[in-house]
């Protein structure tokens, strides 16, 4: 009896079977783990669009129109996952550029997911206690506020959703040897690939968990109902790879020319290491953690203490691991779910980032949730609700940060003061609210810092062409061409700028260059005809014109152009003619009562001018054909007339026209 007792011990510790403790409804874990989540996220109703929204969402066609072919077979934002897309799309679809519908889907998936971690656990023959901390811990850890509270992010929360179900069905069908669980976990598991390339980790998921959790013994036969999966990774794994590197987010060149071999299995072990010590301290959490910067020619120090805090750390989970496989699990979980981002590869510019934590955090929280489960005190209790909500806390703060790019990247900014994906989307956002001083100045460093972004070349140039300052406009366009991602919005911009120096001949082949890339954009083809209709080439110019009113019958600029081209052929009369039929087509559209004034002018003809800049007034808020009548009037003499409207067009805050009343002294 002395020998069986032991075992008998042995035996119930490893089963922990649920049967010596209470079972809890379901209905009850799902609907606490919703409350506490709408509350711990209760700031995400503020939130608006930031940071990747506008490529994902808010500028996408594919996204705004429900093209079904882009969003199923389209690369997006160097990513392939067209079940993301088109969820995204199907919002839009309802709401429009609303966010609040994207968000209250994230929380709702981010709740199946913290609810289907608990039903998984718990199919391993873990205590109902420890799987119910893990679902708690799950829920409300400060760090997966990035993939929920930020709806690009959607692609986190939808492939983790179906690699949990199809983790749940793998189960299953270990348990009754059903074919048809078997399947059904396959095509979940192709879904979960399909909303998120890092689902490919599953296989190997399930491998330590049949040898750390079921029990099963390594054997090539154990391997094979593995190969379906590890079939779908490699298909997976290469079309991720492919759009990588398309979106030019393949660091491997960049990464290991600025850093030895040496420093990058340092960086890798930082890396590591990052995420367990934000699991227990989850503060200072940042939108981007940059590579570090080599002070004196090597990486701080403390890149080389995390190497030996690694062997340390990892020759600790060892030995635990050696008294409880369960350990091993938690720790190959982890390493299984974040080996694709750890940078062993580089992918991006950043060496850690919070998103890349969702998933793997189910090792992390796992072994927090197994010690705080076994404790026999109160103490474990105690430890437990105060982890939930402080966690809750911090993650109901954090979600505020993701308001707007400002309130995302302005806390970086402290941490990270010159780095340049910080100083750009802080640029972004200011460029966003017509701030364009704070946002060239903040593009202008992020440039200077060596961010060789095509969009931020492009849209310092677009200001410079804005203030025309064309030749740096043209400075940084050139530099937009040698970056990703090319755009044919920089040698539409770039023929932009040759017209306004009034350089026709180099704007023709970037405008032609432009619409090769994208035949239907009205702006490429209006520089286009207007670069060739100050060449005197009238009749290509009209065709172009021409078509742009075919593609937009109320694009009235192109209306105007083709009877200037006429007044630059000497032709006034058809002219006059094409300028009164715009006016009747368009009475509000005042550009159209210049041109046919100014040419009456020209000709002699001031009371034909005169009454139609009359008529142009009722429309006119300025005062500038107020304006334009009394400079006429004064032209001819008649000083008196004149007067009055000088004092109308000063009356509606025309500063030329309060000059002169105040130079004569006249109130008005």
């Amino acid at each position: 009896m002395a020998k069986q007792n032991p075992k008998h011990k042995t035996e119930k510790i490893a089963i922990e079977s649920p049967i010596i403790e209470k079972e809890y409804n379901k209905w009850v874990v799902l609907g606490s783990l919703t409350a506490l989540i709408f509350v711990a996220y209760g700031m995400v109703w503020q939130n608006g669009f930031v940071w990747d929204d506008d490529p994902y969402i808010v500028l996408n066609e594919a996204v705004k129109n429900f093209n079904l072919g882009s969003l199923l077979k389209d690369f997006h934002v160097g990513n392939y996952h067209p079940l993301t897309m088109l969820s995204l799309a199907l919002e839009y679809l309802i709401v429009g550029d609303k966010p609040w519908l994207f968000h209250f889907n994230n929380l709702l998936l981010h709740i199946f997911n913290s609810y289907l971690l608990y039903v998984l656990v718990k199919k391993l023959q873990i205590k109902t206690t420890i799987a119910l901390l893990l679902a708690f811990f799950f829920a409300v850890h400060p760090m997966h506020v990035e993939s929920v509270a930020w709806a690009a992010e959607r692609k986190d929360v939808l492939y983790t959703f179906f690699l949990f179900l199809s983790f749940v069905y793998y189960l299953n069908f270990r348990k009754s040897g059903s074919k048809i669980q078997y399947m059904v976990s396959l095509v979940l598991f192709l879904a979960s690939c399909l909303s998120k390339g890092m689902a490919v980790v599953l296989p190997a998921l399930l491998i330590v968990t049949d040898w750390w959790m079921l029990g099963k013994k390594f054997s090539l036969k154990s391997l094979t109902d593995k190969i379906p999966y590890f079939a779908i990774t490699l298909v997976f794994a290469y079309i991720a790879t492919t759009a990588q590197k398309d979106a030019g987010a393949d660091a491997s060149t960049v990464i290991n020319a600025a850093f030895t071999g040496s420093e990058r299995f340092r960086i890798v072990c930082y890396s590591f290491l990052f995420y367990w010590f934000k699991t227990i301290l989850p503060i200072n959490l940042l939108p981007f953690y940059p590579y570090p910067t080599k002070i004196g020619g090597s990486i701080p120090a403390i890149y080389n203490y995390a190497v030996f805090g690694l062997f340390i750390f990892l020759g600790v989970m060892y030995w635990l691991g050696r008294k409880n496989n369960k350990v091993w699990w938690a720790i190959a979980f982890f390493a299984i779910s974040i080996s694709t981002v750890i940078q062993i590869l580089p992918v991006g510019s950043a060496i850690v980032a919070d998103r890349y934590y969702y998933l793997s955090s189910v090792g992390p929280l796992f072994l927090i949730a197994f010690w705080l489960g076994n404790l026999k005190s109160d103490f474990g209790r105690i430890i437990s609700f105060g982890l939930v909500l402080v966690w809750s806390v911090l993650t109901f703060f954090q979600t505020g940060h993701w308001k707007n790019g400002y309130t995302l990247f302005k806390p970086a900014e402290k941490f990270y003061p010159e780095d340049a994906m910080v100083l750009s989307n802080i640029g972004w956002y200011h460029l966003g609210q017509k701030e364009f001083p704070m946002a060239k100045a903040y593009l202008t460093r992020a440039d200077n810092n060596g961010f060789k972004n095509g969009d931020v070349c492009r849209t310092i140039g677009s200001m410079f062409i804005d203030e025309g300052d064309y030749k740096n406009a043209l400075l940084y366009l050139e530099k937009a061409q040698l970056f990703l991602p090319k755009s044919p919005r920089t040698d539409w911009l770039t023929a932009l700028a040759y017209l306004r120096s009034n350089e026709y001949a180099k704007a023709i082949p970037f405008a032609e260059k432009a619409i090769n890339e994208d035949p239907n954009k009205v702006d490429y083809l209006n520089t286009y005809a207007q670069a060739l209709m100050n060449l005197k080439r009238f009749e290509e110019s009209n065709k172009v014109f021409n078509d742009i009113i075919s593609k937009d019958p109320e694009n009235w600029d192109a209306y105007l152009n083709i009877s200037y081209s006429f007044k630059l052929k000497g032709d006034t009369q058809t002219e006059l003619k094409l300028l009164a039929d715009l006016i009747n087509k368009k009475p509000s559209y005042l550009p159209a009562y210049r041109n046919i004034g100014v040419t009456f002018s020209d000709l002699g003809m001031h009371e034909q001018a005169v009454q139609y800049w009359q008529r142009a007034t009722v429309y006119d808020s300025t005062g500038d054909y107020d304006y334009n009548i009394g400079i006429n009037f004064a032209n001819r003499g008649q000083v008196n007339v004149a007067k009055d409207w000088y004092i109308k067009a000063a009356k509606k805050g025309k500063p030329e026209a309060i000059g002169i009343l105040k130079a004569n002294g006249v109130q008005y």
